[in-house]
Parts: C-alpha cells; sequence; structure tokens
C-alpha cells in the first residue's frame, strides 16, 4: 500500500519520506492517526444515550443485513 502526496496526489510507496515528484515531505505512518475501533453491545446502544463522546442515539432506522 502506498501513501499518496498531500500536495501533487502522486502515489509513493509506503516507505518514502519525500514525495517523488514534487519533493514534498510525506507525513510518517506514526503521524496518520488510526481510526478506533468502538465495540459497544447493540443493546447498550438505546435512544437517548450519548456514545464515542459525541454522538447520540436518536431513534433505530432499521435492521438486519440492509437496515
Amino acid at each position: 500500500m502506498g501513501m499518496e502526496c498531500p500536495k501533487c496526489k502522486t502515489e509513493n510507496t509506503s516507505d518514502s519520506e519525500f514525495c517523488k515528484k514534487c519533493a514534498t515531505p510525506l507525513p510518517s505512518s506514526k503521524e496518520i492517526p488510526m481510526t478506533e475501533t468502538l465495540e459497544t453491545p447493540a443493546d447498550k446502544l438505546t435512544s437517548g444515550i450519548t456514545f464515542a463522546g459525541r454522538y447520540e442515539i436518536i431513534e433505530e432506522l432499521g435492521k438486519g443485513g440492509m437496515g
């Protein structure tokens, strides 16, 4: 998996420090924030609660694979 230059959008190898096209410094993998997976049981996600510090459950939209 490569890394896209934030300036010129050129694809670079994941171990590159600088863009091969425009020489812009590329962020290291340590600087890229990773998404944290929250594993909250469905029975805990009821109307009125807030989870992940910012999302409020208002109502259920659907169920199942297409819900």
